[in-house]
């Protein structure tokens, strides 16, 4: 009889899952796991799920700004700091050596916020245009400080990246959070989009714990996961005045066609 292990691809696989330590251990098992195996099993998946899931985060924010060919509400400074924050996330995770599905929604997320920035740029008000001179800081910038880091940050100052992010974040998402309660409306912001960073904060800290243990990691998530609370609950406490604004822009654009 075959062995399990002996079949083809089912022993990268469990490597990649378990580690070459357990690999054998937890196939050996199968189909009852222990719960180490198993617990391990659900965080991996956990992870999968995660970096699958962060790749539509951002899809309706854009749906929602093309749709009202407008960037109200959306603050540029936020974007920023959190395409700061999501590229020391998976620059951490990768000089770190940690699984992928550790820090793989990071990768995505960043490149959605690129995006993000980009729309932001477009459909600025036209009173306040965003100046060339601020599109080409932030391109080069981005480019250097990537490039910086991977050729030049040192081994014993990598826990830098995220304990930085702590304060980036708290600007970030915090300015977010002062210029809703400003406005009084949450714009283009997508209930979605918040309800999946809240929730997968939650999800993340668990697999964090599981997966790498690391405290830096997670203190920057139990943060995140604070502020993604707020906006959360800034979105229901703004929904009237939200759904008013909304609303007379549709008019308008139908005015307008007519």
């Amino acid at each position: 009889m075959i062995e399990l292990i002996d079949i083809p691809l089912v022993k990268p696989v469990a490597e990649w899952i378990w580690g070459l330590e357990d690999a054998v251990t937890c196939l050996s098992e199968v189909p009852l796991l222990s719960a180490p195996c198993l617990s391990q099993l659900f965080a991996k998946a956990l992870g999968v799920v995660i970096i699958i899931a962060s790749c539509l985060n951002k899809i309706p924010i854009m749906k929602n700004m093309v749709s009202a060919q407008s960037a109200a509400g959306i603050s540029r400074n936020s974007l920023y700091g959190e395409a700061l924050v999501y590229a020391n996330s998976a620059l951490y995770g990768l000089l770190s050596g940690h699984p992928f599905t550790a820090y793989g929604e990071n990768c995505s997320l960043l490149a959605q916020n690129a995006i993000l920035v980009v729309l932001a740029w477009k459909f600025a008000a036209k009173q306040s245009p965003v100046k060339s001179q601020e599109k080409l800081l932030v391109a080069i910038f981005g480019v250097v400080y990537v490039g910086g880091i991977l050729k030049f940050l040192p081994e014993e100052h990598r826990h830098l990246l995220m304990s930085s992010t702590w304060p980036v974040l708290l600007y970030a998402r915090g300015s977010q959070v002062f210029e809703t309660y400003l406005a009084k409306h949450t714009g283009s912001l997508s209930i979605v989009t918040t309800t999946m960073n809240l929730v997968g904060s939650i999800i993340r800290i668990l697999t964090t714990i599981k997966e790498t243990g690391d405290m830096v990691v997670i203190s920057g998530y139990l943060l995140g996961g604070g502020l993604s609370l707020l906006m959360f609950l800034q979105y229901w406490l703004y929904l009237a005045k939200t759904t008013e604004i909304s609303k007379a822009a549709e008019d308008s654009k139908k005015e307008k066609k007519e």
